[in-house]
């Protein structure tokens, strides 16, 4: 079967924060048209597990998109230009006040393909030291320190359902970085 589709016209519907971009398909299995709607977003960030102590460093920050204060992981945008790990270094220090004497890479994933073309990267933070944090003016948040199990428990009770945690708690204890709870 042929699963994909092709462009037929494409407009930018509209420009703010991120273009809105609409796209009238056809698909390549029955010619059948489509209207589809995406943010004209490509680019990628940053999401980075801290772990100390059995604790997870957390933000809170409101989401305007989703109407509450999201609990989620120290995360940001990857500049142009900029690598992925020292934009890990940046969000992590900027967001939390800590920086990182090594960061571990656990994996990369694209967490809404439907919506964005947005790719995360997902670190690992070790050798953590307070400097102070260095946020945006945009930025309103409160870091926290969270036990991992306490954490899990919150995730597997849907409380934590938001943003990057969701994917950095599952891929740091698939790969060990968060004692078995």
């Amino acid at each position: 079967m042929k699963l994909g589709w092709s462009v037929k016209s494409s407009r930018v519907a509209y420009r703010g924060r991120f273009p809105v971009i609409e796209d009238e398909l056809i698909a390549d299995f029955d010619g059948r048209e489509h209207l589809y709607t995406y943010l004209g977003f490509k680019g990628s960030a940053v999401s980075v597990i801290a772990v100390e102590d059995d604790r997870i460093l957390l933000v809170r920050e409101y989401r305007h998109p989703v109407g509450r204060v999201v609990t989620d992981l120290p995360t940001g945008s990857v500049s142009a230009g900029e690598n992925p790990s020292d934009a890990a270094h940046r969000e992590l220090r900027e967001e939390t006040g800590y920086e990182a004497g090594g960061l571990f890479h656990l994996g990369r994933l694209v967490p809404v393909p439907a919506l964005a073309n947005l790719c995360v990267d997902y670190y690992v933070a070790s050798a953590l030291n307070y400097v102070g944090h260095e946020r945006d003016d945009s930025e309103i948040m409160e870091v926290e320190w969270i036990e991992s199990s306490l954490v899990v428990d919150r995730f597997e009770s849907g409380d934590y359902i938001y943003g990057t945690l969701p994917h950095g708690l599952l891929l740091a204890e698939r790969s060990g970085v968060l004692r078995e709870t």
